[in-house]
């Protein structure tokens, strides 16, 4: 009743990861592939999807199975074509991890407590700097939930998670873009959202806002390694209770738990997995120091 196996097993199980070529999505989708599950990664790039399977299977020669699909979740219609191609191949699908999300920077560098400068920095922004946030962070979560729902009905304890950010939560106003930010709040309103409207189906949504991991977002290509991530994202890394950036098996844990047994009482909720950041979000985020580089991070 309570062997690992039996809470946390997922061998047997299909399940569909957006953005699962790099970074979190990579890092997630090898942690059902390891443990036997049928997985689905999905992304715009065909090159890094393909190279992401190859070191799955390199890896770990007794794993599941991995497929890739490459596709944009950007549209309604990117989304229903990825849909299509699971639904060619699968009759149910037990979990979808709704992973795939962009940032949009700043246009313009502004030193937080120059008005002069925020001024300027915030006329910079654009429409398009919005439409492209949104568009991946919220309407793909939507637009792919929804493309799936038949597969996911006809689970045994069907589950979507989505996979926001902890800036969707903070108010560091020296800390990342504004459009960001407001794109993921919207992505982690939208997974309670779904898990209100979805009751009926019995299908469970909870969301997962990770602090700092190494992924493309963070500057590590093609890396676990915090030290592969850029400077601004290493230091950001340190500003914790356990003053470190996350390692890839600590994102990989909550997602196992969260769609299976173990995490089968969870439906609304949203989980931080931060080391501890929130905690420390109003510490000196008011002021930051130009580096070298001309970009400014948090003083430590």
């Amino acid at each position: 009743m309570f062997k690992l196996n039996e809470l946390f097993g997922v061998s047997g199980k299909v399940v569909v990861v957006t953005g699962g070529g790099s970074g979190i999505g990579k890092a997630i989708a090898t942690g059902f592939y390891e443990n036997g599950a049928k997985v689905y990664i999905t992304g715009r790039r065909k090159e890094v999807l393909e190279g992401a399977a190859k070191e799955m299977k390199a890896n770990s020669s007794d794993g599941g199975e991995v497929i890739c699909i490459q596709g944009d979740v950007a549209t309604k219609e990117g989304c229903t074509k990825i849909a299509d191609q699971i639904k060619a191949k699968e009759s149910v699908l037990h979990t979808l991890i709704n992973c795939a999300g962009v940032s949009k920077g700043w246009r313009v560098d502004a030193h937080p407590e120059h008005p002069d400068e925020v001024e300027k920095q915030m006329l910079a922004v654009e429409d398009e700097d919005f439409n492209y946030t949104n568009g991946i962070n919220i309407n793909g979560v939507y637009f792919m939930t929804a493309a799936l729902l038949s597969l996911l009905r006809k689970a045994e304890d069907p589950n979507v998670i989505v996979i926001a950010s902890i800036a969707g939560l903070a108010n560091q106003r020296a800390t990342g873009s504004m459009t960001y930010g407001a794109s993921k709040a919207g992505a982690i309103h939208l997974g309670k959202l779904l898990a209100g409207r979805l009751t009926p189906m019995k299908i469970r949504v909870n969301t997962i806002c990770p602090g700092i991991f190494p992924s493309e977002m963070t500057g590590a290509i093609g890396s676990y390694e915090s030290t592969g991530m850029n400077t601004m994202s290493q230091r950001a890394g340190l500003r914790n209770s356990l003053g470190r950036a996350g390692k890839p098996e600590e994102i990989v844990g909550p997602v196992l738990m969260l769609s299976t047994r173990g995490g089968g009482y969870c439906d609304g909720a949203v989980l931080t997995v931060d080391g501890g950041r929130l905690m420390a979000a109003g510490i000196n985020d008011g002021v930051r120091m130009p580096d070298e580089t001309n970009t400014y991070d948090l003083l430590a």
